[in-house]
């Protein structure tokens, strides 16, 4: 990919530089004319500087390429310089100075060269084609020096093929940001239990892998929770009123009853004058406080009816159980046994194995 912009590290002679300078390049023995405009001014003691160059006409440039600058006209050659950045674009001024250290890094090897690219991309991490487009590395080279930096723990490898590189620094700064954000939400939502994954998608706009990779990071931390397709952070609990407590309680109690078997959640929403956004809140917290467990199906039962049956599971002294023994060890019909079954075989409690159930 051709440009038309470029920034070099230049070796000229101390004259002033604060205005644009109308040069020739002498690049592959072609000459053409162009434009630098100084990041900084010269120093006497300094000998290379940096400058954005402007070809006029776009030039297949990469990484660490060399060429000649010659004066206009027969004026004599006035110095040489090397490619840092094949592909520039103008900045202010106030961001001289970063421009300054990105060029810096980049005149090292292509350890530094690589590391710098990624922390450049930020958040929206490096792929392979921005590399080869930047550099003329090969793919052992790039895949030998990411595998360096990653130990080092300065960058996590997203992709091999292709390549896909994110830096460290990134991450850490991506996991700060869903944390704030995650906190704000909760203080304008306290009656929310948290925020889909969906809605975290929206807000960052991030690469699919880049994301999951912060919310795993976050998750394995212990930083984050999740909880019905919902994130929020762990110290984070809706609040009740005391009316709301009532009403939980009353929930409670008729799960407890079984009652839950033969009334549907419309039925109950309308029996406590509840609109659905707060029965789902109550529901909610019957789950997070363990007083009830939702399996898959829809299946509901109260926690303390669920110990009883693990509890009667593993005084049976049984190594398997088909659906006859467990309708006659529970007392279930099998309208509720095969789904009771299936929620032990999440829990970790059974494992299915053709028609009968392992006990674990």
């Amino acid at each position: 990919m051709k440009t038309s912009c470029f920034d070099a590290v230049v070796n000229f002679s101390p004259v002033d530089r604060e205005k644009p300078l109308d040069v020739s390049l002498l690049i592959r023995g072609e000459k053409i004319s162009a434009s630098f405009f100084f990041y900084e001014q010269i120093q006497k003691e300094k000998s290379e500087c940096f400058a954005c160059v402007h070809p006029r006409q776009p030039l297949l440039l990469k990484w660490k390429d060399k060429f000649e600058v010659h004066g206009p006209g027969k004026t004599p050659l006035m110095g040489e310089g090397r490619v840092l950045n094949p592909f520039s674009e103008k900045i202010s001024q106030g961001k001289v100075k970063k421009r300054i250290a990105f060029l810096e890094q980049l005149q090292g090897d292509e350890i530094e060269m690589l590391f710098a690219l990624i922390q450049e991309k930020g958040l929206n991490g490096l792929k392979e084609k921005e590399i080869t487009a930047f550099s003329s590395l090969t793919k052992e080279i790039l895949h030998r020096v990411a595998q360096e930096l990653e130990t080092e723990g300065k960058i996590r490898i997203l992709s091999f093929t292709p390549l896909f590189l994110f830096s460290q620094d990134s991450l850490d700064f991506l996991c700060q940001t869903i944390l704030r954000f995650l906190a704000q939400f909760h203080k304008r939502n306290p009656e929310q239990k948290g925020v889909s994954q969906e809605r975290i998608k929206k807000r960052f706009e991030l690469h699919p892998r880049i994301l999951s990779l912060g919310l795993k990071h976050l998750s394995r931390a212990g930083q984050i929770k999740e909880s019905e397709g919902k994130l929020a952070l762990p110290e984070f609990m809706m609040t009740l009123t005391p009316e709301e407590e009532g009403i939980l309680r009353e929930l409670e109690d008729l799960c407890l009853k079984g009652e839950f078997r033969s009334l549907s959640f419309e039925d109950l929403r309308k029996r406590f004058r509840l609109s659905s956004k707060k029965f789902d809140k109550l529901f909610s917290f019957l789950i997070e406080r363990k007083k009830i467990v939702q399996g898959k199906d829809g299946l509901i039962l109260h926690s303390k009816w669920l110990d009883e049956i693990i509890l009667r599971i593993e005084k049976s002294g049984k190594k398997e159980l088909a659906v006859a023994d467990f309708k006659e060890l529970t007392g279930l019909t099998r309208k509720y046994a095969i789904p009771l079954l299936e929620l032990l075989d999440q829990m970790g409690v059974t494992r299915r194995k053709g028609q009968i159930r392992e006990i674990l």
